[in-house]
Formats: C-alpha cells, sequence, structure tokens
C-alpha cells in the first residue's frame, strides 16, 4: 500500500472561552522546531496567546503564554495549550 504525504499551510486555532466571567480569547499557533537531526521529534511545537477583546484578524499579538522563566511556553498539542492557558487564565483573572 502506498503512503502519500501532504504539505498543507499552518495556520492557528482560537477558541472562545468563558473564565471567571469573562470572555478570553486563547489562540493556538504552530511553532516549528529546527532540529540537527531530523529524526528528532518533536519537530513542532505550539504556542498559546490569549484577548481579552473579541479576536479579529487585525490584532497583531495577544498576550504570549510564557513559562516560569519569561521564555514562550511550548506544547507537544493543541489540547495541552488550550488546557494550560485555562488554568493559567483561571488564577489571573
Amino acid at each position: 500500500m502506498a503512503l502519500t504525504l501532504y504539505r498543507f499551510i499552518k495556520s492557528f486555532m482560537i477558541e472562545k472561552q468563558s473564565i471567571n466571567g469573562r470572555n478570553v480569547w486563547v489562540k493556538v499557533n504552530p511553532y516549528h522546531m529546527e532540529r540537527s537531526n531530523p529524526n528528532i521529534i518533536p519537530t513542532e511545537y505550539f504556542t498559546a496567546s490569549y484577548y481579552l477583546d473579541e479576536f479579529n484578524l487585525d490584532h497583531k499579538e495577544g498576550e504570549v503564554i510564557n513559562d516560569e522563566d519569561g521564555k514562550i511556553k511550548l506544547f507537544e498539542s493543541p489540547v495541552a495549550a488550550l488546557s494550560f492557558a485555562r488554568k493559567r487564565l483561571e488564577s489571573v483573572l
């Protein structure tokens, strides 16, 4: 059986959540990781940012979710990014 892989243009996903009575839009972006050896995985992570105003395409960047060192936090899946963002925002909002 032959297997054909297609490369698709990567785009973001956004989810509207209600956190502590406030509407928040959480955006998840793919983040490609360059590796010296392409067989080392994962080669793609995800980042998360949030918006307190309704998201639209005119928005530049929201508030990026950072790790404890202040660097952009990388997630292994979109679900992990959304879950972490929700927990972080529940403690902040």
